[in-house]
């Protein structure tokens, strides 16, 4: 998996859709959006792990609480 980052705002109407593939990218848009929406907090996230299990990996029962 390459390495990429998210522009996420917790009050935003839609979820983050652009994978950027440097932090520089991820933060120049993070500002410009900010500008465009001074009350508005803007995250730059880097993706760190992925994880995909196989259909015959899933089980009912795990030690998940929730």
């Amino acid at each position: 998996m390459m390495k990429f980052w998210l522009v996420w705002c917790p009050t935003g109407a839609r979820p983050p859709g652009y994978r950027h593939v440097t932090e520089e990218s991820a933060r120049r848009e993070a500002q410009r959006l900010a500008s465009q929406n001074p009350l508005s907090v803007f995250f730059v996230v880097e993706a760190k792990t992925a994880i995909k299990l196989d259909i015959d990996e899933l089980t009912s029962e795990d030690d998940i609480p929730f």
